[in-house]
């Protein structure tokens, strides 16, 4: 399990730190007061509804809307409903770096097979901010996945919204990734199936 520490200086702008994987989770604590700690967390979340056909770790969803929307699956939760029924109702968890484009709410197909399998809500991406009360931190106020770009090389890492990154301030960052060069999930007994990237 990779684990990246470091420190940084907050500039007032958003900051890109390029750490070589995209982490499951990043924890940035503002060391020169103490006030935030700002913990990012990585997934792409997706609500699904109206289920049909029985989704699983390593499937491909492509949105049917959005052209050119699609992401691997890293973990199903069904929450209600069953497929057989049609109602089936729960979360598809992406790892940043295996989705592409941005789900919205719409249509969607499993493994490119030309139907309409299931329905889709907007992703989110989120984290937690812990100052005087824990809030849920989005934007600027959050940590969120970095892909690179071009001019980097397209080296992997997070960044670091406005808000945490405190003009002045010394912030710490612990950023863990589960195991980046993983590519296929595990089966645990005999339904789980255990997220591994």
């Amino acid at each position: 399990m990779p684990i990246q520490c470091g420190y940084i200086h907050g500039t007032g702008a958003a900051l890109n730190i390029e750490i070589g994987f995209i982490p499951d989770k990043v924890t940035i604590v503002n060391v020169t007061d103490g006030d935030l700690i700002t913990v990012g967390l990585m997934h792409e979340r997706v609500a699904f509804t109206s289920g049909s056909v029985a989704i699983k770790a390593g499937d491909t969803i492509t949105g049917l809307t959005n052209t050119g929307v699609s992401g691997v699956v890293d973990q199903v939760i069904l929450d209600s409903g069953s497929w057989a029924g049609g109602d089936a109702a729960g979360w598809l968890i992406f790892k940043a770096d295996r989705i592409v484009g941005t789900f919205g709410s719409e249509n969607a197909e499993i493994n490119d097979s030309g139907t309409n399998d299931l329905t889709v809500a907007a992703e989110t991406e989120t984290g937690v901010a812990i100052a005087a009360a824990v809030a849920s931190a989005t934007g600027n106020a959050a940590v969120i996945a970095y892909h690179g770009d071009a001019d980097s090389g397209y080296a992997k890492g997070f960044t670091v919204g406005s808000t945490v990154s405190e003009d002045g301030k010394l912030l710490h960052y612990e950023a863990v990734a589960s195991d980046p060069g993983a590519t296929e999930p595990r089966v645990l007994g005999n339904t789980q199936r255990e997220a591994v990237w």
